[in-house]
């Protein structure tokens, strides 16, 4: 997931979470003093763009030491040449309606997308070790492997981060997929998913980040369960290697830096790289004959940026100056990015024919007056978050945005020949992902991110979360800078999707809001592709399930299906933790979203987001099935009630013959949209869930069976 640009974090005083004071000395010798403000007139006094650059460099030649202080803007800074105003859309031409007519390219990759941390749960099971995201939350990781890192709990209950919004949320038990995945196979297989992004947890894959040895054989064979399953039930996975959650035991200042690790001189190390080289080429022998697709990091700017004290993990001391740390984890993450599609590359992409890249993310930034300074400010907000990290990639030096080094200078670290030779063509496609749209203005003031601008949402529409502002358009002009910038690459929109609160499953189906942003964000998707030339590949929505959001916790919704997370108590949650997910219990209802985008990633086309629903009602479950074993079962619905019951046979051999056949029932049944629930249906479990396939017309259960309804002929899509 993606986040706000400027964030507006308040830390206390929490010795573990210490924000540290401004790195610009408050005892500056008269010399540096009078440089700058020799400086700040030069650039008071500039009406050129020539002016405004060099007064540009001469201010970054302190890097993060200069950048809190305000300057008179003037011109285009950080570019030598202004840059034209971003299409297709002219200023003030933006679309009040969409289109809903046209198709996709053949083969075109439609899929929704979840992440290891934000749904397995299981934090503590299975040989998994402790990661910075257990720590940041509060979970107890007290014995855990790696939960003993200098600035980790000790006793628990544990400290929570004052960067967490939800204190006593954690992905303890999350959407506790990896109890029931399963369950949530059976709903992709409803739902006629194809493609389906998740990340493997590397303190799953090594406890402690290891650099060698073997893997824990637990989550080797949970993988490889989950994979099969994906494939059995032709779904193709695409499988991120970095989510956010970095071993703890990688982290441990001051002796373990992580992706922050310096020299004495303040240069990037890389230290985490023999452990993250040795995790990744681990996947790659071990689940890449059935991965096609990998993506190396997640959104690196978020996973940086927004984890050096603006609301993300690890967000602690000494590493939360916005203006420095950042720039140090994003140079490491890139190497190890460039690293891990070497030896993909070298080791296994000839056998194994995959394809390898990264995802980075942007929120769409428009110009808010037609002006060189507001248009130059919305170019600068997208090189110095979505550039910085593709740019070295995708463009054609191997280096960082030359309009970034402009102004920040010394701040960004120094690639070496070498480096930059396995930076470039560094990916096979470009992932991007991208929710929300906002107006940006030029401004006087340098910002948390050297922008030099700020940014509102007057007239755009406003989802649950604090920074989402819905404009389908606005993804549009994206894809175009994209193929500009970087010479039309191939590219997957990884994620895009909404938030609406919801506290019950049936206020949360009702999700129009969500359906409509789809609807206009696929829109702009295919005008993209049809009229624009971009290089389209795939689309996937967020999320498949409501989940862990990050610091927001459960508190906001993002998935096109409902999750029921049985709140109660955890007791290795922090404090409160009384009203937080329990594991076993957890229904799924598909939303009304989940439901259009099944007719559009079935038909390949766009939909009209008015035209009938395929969401279905309980009684669509009355009647007669048939299983594999030749077993007749009936459903009976009670009308105006969401239960039911279920009656059948059960064969005393391999299949049911009519004449030995074992009757069972009645069993109790609930009803929640397009999803049963039985809780006597199964002998080693009270909770046993299914789901109504429209493109099979039949109930796709969780443990793995299918019960066609009888008399309806079964389609074929």
């Amino acid at each position: 997931m993606s986040w706000e640009q400027n964030p507006t974090l308040e830390l206390d005083d929490s010795a573990d979470f210490e924000v540290p004071a401004s790195t610009e000395s408050e005892e500056e010798d008269g010399s540096k003093s009078l440089s700058r403000w020799v400086c700040f007139g030069l650039l008071s006094l500039c009406c050129c763009t020539t002016c405004g650059i060099i007064v540009a460099v001469l201010l970054s030649l302190k890097g993060a030491e200069t950048s809190t202080t305000a300057v008179s803007l003037t011109g285009c800074l950080g570019f030598q040449e202004c840059p034209s105003y971003p299409l297709p859309y002219p200023w003030g031409t933006w679309p009040q309606t969409y289109r809903y007519e046209g198709s996709f390219p053949p083969g075109f990759a439609w899929g929704a997308a979840s992440a290891a941390y934000q749904i397995e749960g299981a934090y503590n099971e299975g040989g998994r070790g402790a990661s910075i995201w257990d720590t940041f939350s509060g979970a107890n990781t007290v014995e855990m492997p790696g939960g003993n890192c200098s600035y980790c709990c000790k006793v628990h209950p544990c400290p929570v981060n004052p960067g967490v919004k939800n204190k006593g949320d954690t992905g303890n038990v999350a959407t506790d997929s990896y109890h029931m995945f399963q369950t949530d196979l059976a709903l992709m297989k409803a739902m006629g998913l194809k493609n389906y992004r998740f990340s493997i947890a590397w303190p799953r894959i090594f406890p402690e980040g290891e650099s060698s040895g073997d893997p824990n054989p637990e989550a080797v064979e949970w993988y490889n369960s989950f994979i099969d399953g994906l494939r059995a039930a032709d779904i193709t996975p695409f499988v991120t290697l970095y989510h956010w959650d970095l071993p703890q035991a990688l982290l441990s200042p001051p002796n373990r830096s992580g992706w922050w690790a310096r020299d004495n001189d303040g240069k990037p190390v890389g230290e985490v790289l023999p452990h993250w080289k040795h995790y990744v080429d681990t996947c790659f022998r071990l689940f890449g004959d059935r991965v096609k697709f990998w993506i190396t990091f997640n959104e690196a700017w978020s996973a940086t940026k927004l984890a050096s004290g603006s609301g993300k993990a690890p967000s602690v001391k000494p590493f939360l100056d916005p203006m420095l740390d950042p720039y140090i984890a994003g140079h490491n993450m890139l190497n190890a990015h460039a690293a891990a599609v070497d030896i993909y590359r070298r080791k296994y992409q000839s056998k194994q024919k995959g394809m390898i890249g990264i995802v980075n993310n942007l929120d769409w930034r428009e110009p808010k007056q037609n002006s060189e300074a507001d248009i130059a400010a919305a170019e600068r907000a997208a090189l110095f978050q979505l550039g910085w990290f593709s740019d070295p990639i995708f463009g054609p030096s191997g280096d960082y945005p030359p309009e970034m080094r402009a102004i920040v200078g010394n701040a960004l670290p120094i690639f070496t020949e070498e480096e930059k030779h396995l930076l470039r063509g560094s990916a096979d496609f470009f992932g991007l992902n991208n929710y929300g749209t906002g107006w940006i203005s030029a401004s006087n003031e340098p910002g948390w991110d050297f922008t030099y601008s700020s940014v509102s949402h007057e007239g755009l529409v406003h989802g649950e979360s604090a920074w989402l502002y819905g404009a389908g358009w606005g993804l549009r002009k994206l894809l175009n800078w994209v193929k500009r910038r970087y010479n039309s690459p191939a590219i997957y929109v990884t994620e895009n999707g909404w938030s609406i609160a919801a506290s019950t499953a049936e206020e949360a189906a009702n999700d129009t809001g969500r359906l409509l942003y789809y609807a206009n964000y696929t829109s702009e998707v295919s005008r993209a592709i049809q009229e624009d030339g971009v290089d389209v590949r795939g689309y996937f929505a967020w999320s498949l399930l409501d989940n862990y959001e990050w610091e927001m916790g459960y508190a906001e919704r993002f998935g096109i299906t409902f999750v029921d997370f049985n709140f109660g108590f955890d007791p290795n949650a922090p404090i409160p933790n009384s009203h937080v997910p329990t594991p076993g219990q957890q229904l799924r209802r598909r939303k009304k979203s989940s439901c259009f985008l099944e007719q559009v990633w079935r038909s390949n086309q766009l939909v009209d987001p008015t035209a009938p629903n395929l969401c279905v009602e309980p009684i669509i479950f009355q009647g007669h099935y048939w299983d594999a074993q030749k077993c007749r079962h009936f459903i009976d619905v009670l009308l105006g009630d969401a239960s039911g019951s279920v009656t059948g046979a059960k064969p005393v051999g391999k299949f049911c013959d009519n004449t030995t056949d074992l009757p069972y029932g009645p069993a109790v049944l609930a009803f929640s949209g397009s999803t049963v629930i039985c809780k006597d249906c199964k002998t080693d479990s009270n909770f046993m869930q299914g789901f109504w396939s429209d493109g099979s017309l039949g109930v796709q259960w969780d443990d793995g069976t299918f019960w066609v309804k009888e008399g309806l002929p079964v389609q074929v899509l």
